[in-house]
Order: C-alpha cells, then structure tokens, then sequence
C-alpha cells in the first residue's frame, strides 16, 4: 500500500476501500487486485467508474498471464463489486427490481449496469440504454444475453403497465423525437404488449436521429403512428405495414427521396426492384405500402398539397353525378412524367379541371387526363418541354398517334384533350399561342353499327348454369338480362328501388350517364327475387343491394371479372360476356316483338332516338322476318299466287281486274 501512496498520494484510498467493502463476495486478494488497478488508474471512488471502464478492465486481466480459470474469476470483480456498490446506494431500484425479476444473477447485472449508465428508474429506461446494454453483454457473456436482454425490457414494460394504471384517462401517444424510436417501448402497454414475442426486435426500431430529410422523417413517423393506432391485428399490423414502412424508409434515405409525395414512378420501381426476391418479402404487399402512406400523406393534410405527385379523390367532395360510385376512380397520378416542367404543367391543369371547371364528370376528366399523359411521355422520350414544342414537334405526335392505327373517334379526343390542355396553359400565359391548329387535323368520323345481342343459345347456358353462381352475382345478372340496366346503374341499386305499383312491378333506377332518375316495369319474378334478397339481408331503403367490402357500391369491373370467371368455372368458355351487350339485346328482342324506338328508348334510358337505333341488332334479320309475315298472311295472296304455275301472269291478271 505504502507504494501506492507514494505514486498517488492525493487518492482517496480509504473511501475506495470503504465502498469496495459493499461487496461480502470480493475479499483479500481479489479485492487488493481491484484496489491497485483502480488506483493504478488513478480511479478512487467506484461512482466513477463507467461501461467503458468495466471493458478495460477485462481486457487487462485477459492481457495477465494466468491460468484460463484464474482469468474468468478475475473479470468479473470489477462488474461484482461497482454493482453491488451502486445497488446499495439505491435501495429503491433494487425493491421495484426484485419485484419483477427473480433471478438475483440477471437482477444485479441488469440494474447495475441501467446504474452505472447514469439511470436511476426504470422509466428512463429507453432503446439506447437496451441496445447499449446489449453490446456489454455480448462483450461479458458467453451466453444468456437475450434472458439478460428480456429482464431490461420486462422493467421496462411494467413501468409503462403502472403508467398506464395511474393515468387511466390520458391517451399514450407515440411523439414524435429526432432519435431512435423503439415500438417494444410504447408508451402504450396494450400496443407495446403485441410486441413482445417479435424475435427479431431489430425490425421494430425506427432512427429518426439519422441525418436525412426531416420532412421525410416526419411522413414516416406519421405513417407509423397511424398503423400503431389503427391497426389492431398484430400480425396484419406487422407484416403489411411496418416491416415495409421500414424498408422504404431505408430505401428513400439511401436513394435521396425527401418527400415522400414528390416520389416518381421510377423511384417506387427503384424500390420494387431493391426487395423484389429476398427472402420472407411479399413484394405486392410492400408495394402497397407505398400507395398508402402517399394516400394517407394527402388525405390527412390541412389543406390540399397540389403539388404532390399523386392525388386521391376521397379527399375531395364532389357534386352529386360527377362520380360514378359503381366506376369509382380513386387517384390520378403524376409521377410517371420525367419533365418537371410538364409535370407540374398537368397538374395545375387537373386543378382546373377538377375544381373550377365543375361541369364534366370525373370519368370524362380522366379520359382527358389520360390522353395528355400520353403525350406528355411522348415529349419525355424525345425530351421536349411542352411549352417549347413547335408545330413539326406536334405534326410528329399527330402522326405518331395515326401510326398507332387508332379509331377516328378516339384519335380525335385526344386531339381535343390536347388542344384543351393548350388553350390553358395559353390562357394562364405559359404560352402565347397553341403550336398548331388542331381543327385541321381531325379525322371524319362515319355511324358504323355494330350486332351485340346475345344469341339464344348463349343466354340458355348461362340460364342454366346460373344456380351454381354466388347469389348476389345471379341477381345482378338478371337486371342485366331482364331490364337492360347499364352495369353501372345495377351497381348502384338502393334498397328502395323496387315496389309495386296496381298490377305491376317498377324500379327505380338513378341513371349516373344521363344525371336523371328513370321508372320502367319490370317482371314479376324479378321483383320477388329481389325483394327477398333485400329483406333476408336486412337491406336499408338508401342502402346500396349489392355493396363492396366497405359497404360503398360493388364496382363495375370487379363483377365483369367475377362473372366471367363463374361463366369459366362451369364451362362456358367460348361465350365473351360483356354487360353491356345485354342492352342490345333487350332493345332488339322488344323492336321485334313490336314495341316502338320512342317506347325502347325511354325503357333504356336514353335522351335521343338515334341512339336508341344503334341498340337494335339484326335489322336485316327482323326486315326479312317482317317481309315474310306480311306477304304470308291472309289478305296478301302474292307469295302464295307466285308457287302456282302460271302464277305469275295469273297475278298480274287478277290485281288488274281487281280480284
């Protein structure tokens, strides 16, 4: 000792000893040993002493030469006695410890170490001090470090138990901090609970410290915090929302993406491609992770971000008759355009569209939407802006468009989709004038009919194989079949639609196309089928008959899918339904049986006669077919007169003499 004294005389020798002597375990020798590195170190109080400290002290024993048993003995009596030291010092810790780990080994290292790290109470306990924790254990342990993991985290999770408990009417709310986000510590013990088995806890860290895009960081937490209150089903929860949530976190970091509605097209195939094969990862789900947090990011936002690069319709109001619930669109999108320029170009055009210009549906503005993207990716591969285009620049796209064999119907709207989007962007002056006169170039259009009616024989399969379909399917086809209806407006049938009315039964149907209401009669059998599907369904008069998984109206295309994968199931494979060919055949089967167009035409629902024409199929057909009764039936000899020989002059005989 005298030795020590003379080498560092201003130590305080005696209160190291003092608090050495806590620990009953670390006596004689083995606590000589201690006390000379220590002082060695110029150390002379065990509060000093830090993780880092307990770590070199190891390594020196492990540089000793001793015998391999000797050496395990001796690392171990630094951590032995600093923790017994610290624990005695804070007897609290050590009572609400012993409450919730058993293990008196794990109980002392786990405390000791939250102690020496400088935390006091287990509600400071936070992901830096586990993960810190874990890195001691991994360096002091040969094995156990996940029990020893597990006694951090199961303090920690009773501290936020009894939070909960104390606080009953508080919400516990994840906030948002610049630093690492551990789910297993979420404030809520319910949420934090579902947690716990996760294996790999790894995936449920969130580093919001790292040096990225603070907008970035901040949609991703938002993201994060709605999945985390919304999403109830653990498993669900994990699988279709974090783990991807993470990965495209990483992704936007390591690819530059700050603003996750500013994310092109090229970047989210970036991300596709960066997990699309590794193991455990479902790409279409990851995928959809994508489109959700952009619909979220815009849906949620105080005021409408215009500028993002893709925009959902929920978030918008729209007058009654622009969307078609039965063709909802839900998003239009902006991404795909390279061209800053052109792309910000369609958006404030879209803005226009959508909001000021109020009188077109939606689905006659994506159909100008889509014709202006064409173009837009047109001048992207040839890399003109479209404000620079110039007349030949435009000629080219004209014949571009020619080349690609388009009907003169279709060519021509997408003359007009363009010349509207340029008379725009004059207006806003972008430009002073169009590149050319687009009138010029549109193509002449010729009424060409084409035969649609389903034959006999196909409406007869399907008749008969349509018990086996699913029941709401098989109603839906029957408006179809029996009245005619639009595949939209069967779509969109309420629960008070169908009644009674003397003798007969009505619908009422709201046709979305005309904006108008229609009543027409329809067949006994139908009525009461109907009326028992509605009434066994508990079905609401201003409940849609036929709803979508979210109680909405059932979409167009997902029953054209569904129905034709039915007609496949049971055979039918050479017949190519399509909804509305059943409009033709109800206006030609009532044109031939002898109702007038005017009559066809309010059946059907249309505003002009003309269009009514175009329903009615096999005209030839019903000409012969009424040629032939006429000069069969009885007050009409000619086609009788004419078998006989000698008919003819014999005819021509008697109708001159008037016989």
């Amino acid at each position: 000792m005298g030795k020590i004294l003379q080498i560092v005389p201003q130590l305080n020798i005696d209160r190291l000893y003092e608090q050495l002597s806590v620990s009953k375990g670390v006596t004689g020798k083995a606590q000589e040993f201690v006390a000379e590195y220590l002082l060695d170190c110029g150390i002379d109080s065990l509060d000093a002493i830090t993780a880092e400290d307990l770590l070199d002290y190891r390594k020196y024993v492990r540089s000793l030469l001793m015998k391999k048993e000797q050496k395990a003995y001796y690392e171990n009596l630094l951590e032995q006695v600093c923790f017994a030291y610290l624990i005695s010092m804070n007897p609290q810790l050590a009572e609400t410890a012993a409450e919730i780990l058993k293990s008196s080994a794990i109980r002392n290292k786990t405390i000791g170490f939250m102690l020496i790290s400088g935390i006091g109470s287990v509600d400071d306990i936070d992901y830096e001090l586990r993960n810190n924790y874990q890195g001691y254990l991994n360096a002091t342990l040969s094995a156990k470090v996940t029990e020893y993991v597990k006694a951090m985290d199961k303090l920690k999770m009773e501290s936020i138990r009894r939070d909960n408990q104390e606080n009953p009417l508080r919400i516990p709310t994840l906030k948002y901090e610049n630093k690492k986000i551990f789910l297993l510590y979420h404030p809520s013990y319910k949420l934090a609970m579902t947690f716990y088995y996760v294996q790999d806890k790894e995936e449920l860290v969130f580093d919001f410290s790292i040096a990225t895009s603070a907008i970035l960081k901040r949609q991703i937490f938002k993201m994060l915090n709605y999945v985390l209150e919304t999403k109830e089903n653990w498993h669900d929860r994990r699988e279709r929302f974090i783990i991807p949530l993470k990965l495209f976190y990483q992704y936007c970091i390591q690819h530059g993406v700050d603003d996750i509605e500013q994310i092109t097209e090229q970047q989210i195939w970036g991300f596709r491609q960066s997990i699309d094969g590794k193991v455990g990862t479902k790409t279409d789900t990851y995928m959809q992770l994508v489109d959700n947090i952009r619909k979220y990011l815009f849906l949620e936002a105080k005021n409408t971000n215009w500028t993002a690069n893709a925009w959902y319709l929920e978030r918008f109001n729209f007058e009654d008759g622009r969307m078609n619930p039965a063709r909802e669109i839900r998003r239009f999108t902006f991404g795909q355009i390279e061209n800053k320029k052109n792309r910000d170009l369609l958006k404030i055009y879209m803005k226009y569209q959508l909001g000021v210009s109020q009188k077109s549906s939606i689905q006659t503005i994506r159909g100008q939407y889509y014709d202006i993207l064409a173009f837009l990716l047109y001048l992207d591969g040839v890399g003109i802006s479209a404000v620079a285009v110039s007349a030949e620049d435009m000629e080219k796209y004209i014949n571009f468009l020619d080349d690609k064999g388009i009907q003169p119907e279709g060519f021509n709207r997408a003359l007009i989709s363009i010349a509207r989007f340029y008379g725009y962007i004059v207006t806003t002056k972008e430009i002073s004038k169009a590149p050319l006169y687009f009138d010029y170039y549109f193509k002449n259009t010729y009424s060409r009919h084409n035969d649609r009616a389903v034959s006999e024989e196909s409406q007869r399969e399907i008749l008969h194989n349509l018990k086996k379909f699913p029941v709401h399917l098989r109603l839906m086809y029957l408006n179809l079949w029996c009245i005619g209806l639009r595949i939209n407006e069967v779509c969109v049938i309420k629960g008070g639609a169908y009644y009674w009315d003397g003798n007969d039964a009505w619908i009422k149907i709201y046709q979305n196309k005309m904006k108008t209401e229609k009543y027409v009669p329809i067949p006994a059998l139908l009525y009461q089928a109907m009326m028992k599907y509605i009434t066994e369904h508990d079905i609401g008069a201003d409940e849609y008959v036929f709803k979508n998984k979210r109680g909405g109206a059932y979409d167009a295309g997902t029953f054209c899918k569904q129905f034709k994968r039915c007609l496949e199931d049971v055979g039918i494979k050479n017949y190519d339904f399509k909804s509305h060919d059943f409009r033709h055949t109800v206006g030609t089967y009532l044109y031939a049986h002898g109702a007038s167009i005017e009559a066809i035409r309010d059946y059907l629902g249309h505003k002009e006669s003309d269009m009514t024409k175009q329903y009615l199929d096999y005209m030839s057909d019903i000409i012969d077919a009424a040629n032939e009764e006429y000069f069969t039936s009885r007050p009409n000899k000619l086609a009788k007169m004419a078998n006989k020989k000698g008919g003819k002059q014999n005819g021509c005989k008697n109708l001159s003499s008037g016989t």
